[in-house]
């Protein structure tokens, strides 16, 4: 059974520390709970303990990136908690397979809008580990 914390705790995944700390900061001042990886490593050591109710992901990291990571959690560890990729990249080939995507730069507007959604969606379908 989720409790409230778990349907509003997020994991952010990203290699960028500047981007981290921003996302840290204003997720937390809009009331989600928020815990980071500086890596795709990183990241699913914290999945594998944690249960988060969404996960936003970098595409493009040094040695595990965003999509190998959502390999992982939904074929290892047959995972279905909500994951959106971030990228800088205009177009990625392999989007298809996330719950949604953030073009970097995003507005923090097109952020919550996104995260929200995302989290309406799984709330609906209860969140499954």
């Amino acid at each position: 059974m989720n409790t409230e914390s778990q349907l509003n705790s997020i994991l952010i995944i990203d290699d960028e520390p500047s981007v981290l700390k921003f996302l840290r900061l204003f997720l937390s001042r809009n009331g989600f709970r928020v815990d980071v990886a500086e890596n795709g490593e990183e990241g699913i050591n914290k999945i594998e303990t944690h249960a988060y109710s969404l996960i936003v992901t970098d595409i493009k990291m040094q040695s595990l990136s965003g999509d190998q990571l959502l390999y992982y959690l939904r074929k290892v560890l047959n995972d279905v908690t909500p994951v959106v990729a971030m990228s800088g990249t205009p177009r990625f080939l392999g989007y298809d397979e996330f719950d949604a995507v953030l073009h970097k730069p995003c507005s923090i507007k097109e952020i919550l809008k996104i995260l929200c959604r995302c989290l309406s969606e799984s709330c609906r379908q209860g969140v499954k580990r």
